[in-house]
């Protein structure tokens, strides 16, 4: 990988999910980093497109996760390319087409660490584990 990377990764608002932006930052280099976080409450239609109109009934809790991401100190995205992505659907598939579409170097997610392993990669990180056609970074809980 060059030192400029796209790295695709998922948000949810979570402590785990912080760790992953600020790993997903750093492994970007002078990159891209595309934050996404999906609404998992409504389905993706077939030949989904996460330029796909947004429900706006649906937004506002979305947008107050990604809000949160830039008002809660995340201060490593303060030099960094980034943008923002908010999408309704299946959390996995959501990450693997962004990551498609953005040609991403990498998926980077946050694990909550339950403390047995089948807990520790979440049903999300499992799913990216086995489909990605590109490296996954699981960034652990410390």
């Amino acid at each position: 990988m060059s030192d400029d990377r796209t790295i695709v990764v998922g948000f949810d608002g979570s402590p785990a999910a912080r760790r992953a932006v600020t790993a997903a930052v750093r492994f970007a280099g002078q990159g891209r980093v595309v934050v996404v976080h999906a609404d998992a409450s409504a389905p993706l239609r077939p030949g989904f497109s996460w330029r796909e109109t947004i429900d706006p009934h649906r937004t506002e809790h979305g947008r107050a996760t990604l809000d949160s991401l830039l008002l809660g100190g995340n201060d490593e995205l303060a030099d960094a390319n980034w943008d923002l992505r908010l999408v309704h659907g299946d959390v996995a598939s959501a990450l693997l087409e962004i990551a498609r579409v953005e040609k991403a170097d990498a998926i980077a997610v946050g694990t909550h660490g339950h403390g047995v392993l089948s807990s520790l990669l979440g049903s999300v990180t499992s799913r990216l584990v086995r489909e990605a056609d590109r490296p996954v970074i699981v960034v652990p809980i410390t």
